[in-house]
């Protein structure tokens, strides 16, 4: 399928997010950059999620599309932002989670960023942590953290060795991501092996290790959108648990299978890959590599 140039064909991707899908709908609605596609794609809702997303449908028709596994599946994130690019037709992707909200310059900010620096396979920019969503009293405050410094250019590998999980930079939120198609394309797009069959919780940061070693990516200073915390999201109901271990390790050794066929030469990158993954080359338990990461926190500071 030919792409059609200068359009964003933006994905949501939702499961059982009722009480959140509206809004992220909306939020692309109110873009002031119109040429978009938007395609609410059902990872197997049984709640309203469905009906919200068809009444879309049937206002917009010109410009949302539903789509679904077969069977009405559960294929988890991976295969759902997957199916989303795969049925698009836009020269740029962007996905937006379905508990978050995009800001209405969000995309003529990053379709400028990205004519500017043509070379630029990503562009992301920061996210406001939002606590205080519809009026919840929270301990923790608004606020946007720092990622990797801005309104900069990175040639491969070097995001890799200085963000998380290996260096002092955040990630990215996905909601933040704008891409080339033929960037996403030639990466393979998200990695289905983070499923809800195995461990979902590192799928955004297996996608970005794909892009930090292969592409130049662009990283604006900007804060485009609101990332929703909540007790039900995937990152914070998970965080320091014994899951979370695993779903480390799940991430570890997948890597270590992608840079066997994708070696990586500088020897800055490698050295902050080897301090992280050695742990779990060894089947230690989940609160050994825990422990281990705290200690070797606390030495590096």
């Amino acid at each position: 399928m030919d792409e059609i140039k200068g359009l964003v064909s933006v994905s949501i991707p939702f499961y059982n997010h009722e009480d959140f899908l509206s809004e992220a709908i909306e939020s692309v609605l109110a873009q002031t950059y119109t040429q978009w596609e938007l395609f609410l794609v059902d990872d197997g809702s049984n709640d309203r999620s469905t009906r919200i997303a068809r009444e879309f449908v049937q206002r917009w028709p010109e410009k949302i599309c539903y789509l679904e596994h077969p069977g009405h599946q559960n294929r988890g994130l991976t295969h759902t932002r997957n199916l989303g690019a795969k049925r698009s037709q836009g020269e740029y992707l962007a996905f937006l989670d379905s508990d978050d909200v995009w800001f209405p310059h969000k995309l003529e900010h990053q379709v400028a960023m990205m004519n500017a620096h043509p070379e630029a396979a990503l562009v992301y920019g920061r996210s406001e942590y939002w606590y205080e969503w519809g009026g919840n009293k929270s301990e923790q405050k608004d606020h946007v953290p720092a990622l990797a410094p801005g309104e900069m250019l990175y040639s491969p590998p070097a995001l890799l060795a200085t963000t998380y999980p290996f260096g002092t930079y955040g990630a990215p939120c996905p909601s933040s991501f704008l891409l080339r198609r033929k960037a996403f394309n030639s990466v393979g797009g998200f990695v289905g092996s983070f499923n809800p069959a195995t461990y979902q919780l590192y799928e955004d940061i297996a996608f970005l290790t794909k892009v930090y070693i292969n592409l130049p990516v662009f990283v604006s200073q900007r804060c485009s959108e609101r990332y929703r915390c909540h007790p039900q999201s995937m990152w914070h109901s998970t965080k320091g648990t014994h899951y979370d271990e695993l779903a480390r390790r799940f991430y570890f050794r997948w890597l270590s299978e992608y840079l066997r066929e994708h070696p990586i030469t500088d020897p800055v990158t490698r050295r902050a890959i080897r301090r992280q993954t050695w742990m779990y080359s060894v089947p230690a338990p989940p609160f050994v590599t825990r422990l281990l990461r705290r200690i070797i926190s606390r030495l590096s500071r």
